[in-house]
């Protein structure tokens, strides 16, 4: 049976474009100004999946941790990645600002906790963006625990990032489903029989959510009929 709703953040709970894409773009000239190197923009953009100003299905920017982006600068120039680092540190506060809820993300949240079930936010993003986040949204008493992608060296879809969130809260995988807008969320634990939920609410398309076992248009409609749509186990990979 169902206990434990592992959601994304960006592009999921969050409206990914309002803060990423805009957020990117900042990113990219501030290096080229910093480290005067104007003439390797569009490389930089391209390589990171910013492209035609949009950010790519599956890209670097739609689903990489703070170090693996950080490493994309740091090809460019040596200190690149640092400077990356305290970049985003720099900007946390805008980025905190400019957050904003998919339409009907908390409500879900809310039921889901009110039903008995484990929220957990299991993200790319950084534990002080995320907690910034939570906080913002006054989601602490509806997100239980956060996995975070500076909290192990592993990133999704690798399943050893829930390894101590199963010690910690003694569930096992077939009792948890993950719901994400990309491919690193819809083939996290693949192999090992964790079910996923794919959304069309952040960068993806259909065809780019390889692995899901459903895919809806927004986390809101992960409630169907007043409960939650996998709640019971027998839905095999698609």
């Amino acid at each position: 049976m169902t206990r434990v709703i592992l959601f994304d953040k960006d592009g999921t709970l969050m409206d990914y474009h309002k803060v990423w894409t805009p957020y990117a773009k900042r990113s990219i000239e501030a290096f080229a100004e910093a480290f005067d190197c104007h003439d390797i923009k569009d490389e930089l953009a391209h390589r990171l999946g910013l492209i035609n100003g949009q950010i790519a299905p599956n890209s670097v920017l739609a689903s990489g941790t703070g170090d693996i982006i950080q490493d994309q600068f740091e090809r460019y120039q040596t200190g690149g990645g640092k400077w990356m680092k305290d970049f985003y540190e720099e900007n946390l506060d805008a980025l905190r600002d400019s957050m904003e809820l998919i339409d009907g993300a908390a409500d879900v949240l809310r039921q889901l906790a009110a039903d008995g079930y484990k929220n957990i936010i299991v993200t790319s993003d950084s534990r002080l963006s995320t907690e910034y986040f939570i906080r913002k949204f006054s989601l602490e008493s509806v997100v239980h625990e956060v996995v975070a992608g500076d909290d192990s060296p592993f990133h999704k879809p690798d399943i050893r990032i829930l390894e101590p969130l199963c010690r910690k809260t003694g569930h096992s995988l077939d009792e948890m489903v993950m719901i994400g807008d990309n491919r690193a969320d819809t083939m996290l634990g693949y192999e090992e029989g964790l079910r996923t939920i794919g959304v069309l609410s952040g960068t993806c398309r259909r065809e780019d959510l390889e692995g899901a076992d459903m895919i809806l248009q927004s986390v809101t409609d992960v409630i169907d009929d007043g409960r939650f749509i996998l709640a019971e186990d027998g839905a095999d990979h698609a």
